[in-house]
């Protein structure tokens, strides 16, 4: 396993992290604790789950995984809050109300004295910023957070925070967590680069693209019932789009590598990813041992220039406009 630095917080994540979204969901128990310890023996060390996953029940099994292997002091454990966890009218957003009182069930149940990273899983426009980020300091100096982030935040916003930050002599923003993938690329134009700029560190959700790029789906065939493009859930909406010719594209060229190499088709994609010197480490998730082994051997091997480069171009995306002309005058 390799490590990357998270931005400026000299902390080490593993270039692959495993995200728990579907413990409470469909892993359980002793499943979901095999998993665990099959990434941990590979060296991975950064753990995500969020409050509102499956209603408490990711963080309630991931710690009850700390509890019993007692000694996590080489493991960062990070949790998400914004989104709703109960039926009332202020249990969700970043509100203090809110991001306090989840963040004292999120160490009740993750069983631990602090957590390492917290991150607001999506921008609030109901809350002013000023006092978002107060929240997020008063947290760190009371010892219950050691470092914060964002999470699907613009760039805008991003800058925004920075300045508050700054201006108020607040701890640093640790990380940004965003989508990215070989079928969504929109991070590479402002979001990577200003968290570059300003010691940000980059963790890509959906590497797979929601099981697109595991080489599941083909062009001809109905998708896999078991599948989640084949059961109707959250990736339904956007079958049309992703199973366009730039998508087929992709798949195409991820299987000429991955069939020359000997690997799945996913290690290819999992590994386009961590060669990107903006990205710090990769969200990965597994159901099965199988599935966690397979994703892990990404790191096992790295693509070429030559195949990065392929993949690069086969995937390209051309920035919205007006920022492409912008983009394209700034090169003259």
């Amino acid at each position: 396993m390799d490590y990357k630095i998270l931005g400026s917080t000299g902390v080490k994540l593993s270039s692959v992290s495993f995200g728990v979204q579907t413990f409470g969901w469909n892993i359980f128990g002793k499943e979901a604790h095999e998993l665990l310890d099959i990434y941990v023996e590979a060296g991975g060390n950064y753990l995500d789950t969020a409050d509102s996953y499956n209603d408490g029940a990711s963080e309630e099994i991931l710690g009850q995984w700390l509890r019993a292997r007692g000694d996590h002091e080489n493991l960062v454990v990070g949790t998400k809050t914004f989104f709703p966890t109960g039926p009332g009218p202020n249990q969700l957003g970043s509100s203090r109300k809110h991001v306090c009182a989840s963040v004292e069930r999120s160490l009740k149940r993750l069983g631990v004295e602090a957590i390492d990273l917290l991150q607001l899983h999506c921008f609030d426009y109901l809350t002013a910023l000023d006092d978002i980020l107060q929240t997020m300091e008063d947290l760190v100096r009371s010892g219950k957070i050691r470092y914060y982030g964002l999470s699907n935040y613009l760039p805008s916003a991003i800058m925004k925070a920075v300045m508050i930050q700054q201006h108020r002599n607040f701890h640093r923003i640790a990380s940004l967590q965003m989508e990215y993938s070989l079928l969504v690329r929109g991070a590479e134009w402002e979001l990577l680069p200003v968290c570059a700029q300003e010691g940000i560190g980059t963790l890509a959700w959906s590497p797979l693209a929601g099981g697109w790029l595991t080489g599941k789906y083909q062009l001809d065939a109905a998708a896999p019932e078991n599948s989640r493009v084949g059961r109707k859930d959250r990736w339904d909406d956007q079958a049309e789009q992703r199973g366009g010719e730039r998508t087929w594209r992709v798949l195409d060229a991820l299987g000429a590598i991955a069939g020359q190499r000997g690997v799945p088709v996913s290690q290819v994609a999992l590994n386009w990813l961590r060669k990107k010197p903006a990205v710090t480490s990769v969200l990965m998730g597994a159901r099965t041992p199988e599935q966690m082994r397979g994703n892990l051997a990404c790191v096992d091997w790295n693509l070429t220039d030559e195949e990065e480069s392929a993949l690069d171009q086969v995937s390209h995306e051309n920035p919205p406009y007006p920022f492409s002309f912008i983009n394209n005058y700034a090169r003259k």
